[in-house]
């Protein structure tokens, strides 16, 4: 029933797609390309990889008219879909993911801990270790023993306290309902007080910011994220571990559209 459903539902015209990949295999670095659409809650196709071949080829079969259609292209800054969004979305404006924006500060941050960490002498270095996951934590979802310890260590360390606050002002930014213009200003201004801090450890993000700084101001056009996708992987990860790691790709393709179809479900 499941297969046949899948089968009739085809690839129903969408407004948003969303693009993300999950690895099957830890450790092995071998991705599958999920494509979902947000709007319906359901996941459109999953690709055996996510090559620009595949995915310029899976396009071409939707056709001119369904491509055509597609006003968001959401994803990450993995190039092959950013690059494909531009080559086969006519009228669709290209969204850099918000929360790979933010992981990308997060392992910034992370990577400033590590190298004032390595620096600092003995005491401050007890302080500092194994904490990472209080500086990448959302504060409001922290208890109160660990707010203690995530002060002591933003006060063990200027840089590190001042770095923590851009941050976190930096996912304040995003969570206020600016448009497109006042959300360049803000950006605009925070790139500024990065600059202004005197502290390199953030210069790569910034960087990195420029050079997508139009795919990240089109968040704010809709604030669509891969918010969907992101819950979509965790779930496909249970599919596949219930199926101890399927050997045949159509088969787990199979199972992970019908765990998806509004129908079967």
């Amino acid at each position: 029933m499941g297969k046949k459903t899948v089968e009739a539902r085809g690839y129903p015209f969408v407004k948003v797609l969303c693009l993300d990949e999950v690895t099957l295999h830890k450790g092995h670095g071998n991705y599958v390309l999920v494509i979902s659409a947000p709007e319906l809650g359901i996941i459109l196709d999953v690709l055996e990889d996510r090559s620009k071949e595949r995915l310029e080829a899976w396009f071409d079969q939707r056709g001119k008219a369904w491509c055509e259609y597609v006003q968001v292209g959401c994803s990450d800054m993995w190039d092959t879909y950013q690059q494909t969004f531009k080559a086969k979305l006519p009228n669709a404006y290209r969204v850099v993911d918000r929360f790979h924006v933010m992981k990308n500060l997060n392992d910034a941050l992370s990577k400033a801990r590590r190298s004032i960490q390595n620096q600092a002498d003995e005491a401050t270095k007890s302080v500092l270790k194994g904490c990472r996951w209080l500086l990448v934590k959302n504060r409001e979802n922290l208890k109160d023993e660990e707010n203690q310890k995530l002060d002591a260590m933003l006060s063990a360390s200027e840089e590190l306290k001042t770095c923590y606050e851009l941050k976190e002002s930096f996912r304040d930014l995003l969570n206020q309902p600016l448009d497109v213009e006042a959300a360049e200003k803000a950006l605009l201004e925070w790139i500024a007080k990065v600059e202004a801090s005197g502290f390199k450890a953030l210069t790569a993000f910034v960087n990195t910011l420029k050079n997508w700084w139009q795919q990240v101001l089109n968040y704010f056009k809709g604030r669509h994220s891969n918010g969907f996708a992101e819950g979509v992987n965790l779930k496909i990860k249970m599919i596949n571990r219930r199926g101890y790691g399927y050997r045949n790709f159509k088969q787990f393709r199979l199972h992970v559209l019908v765990a998806f179809d509004p129908i079967s479900r």
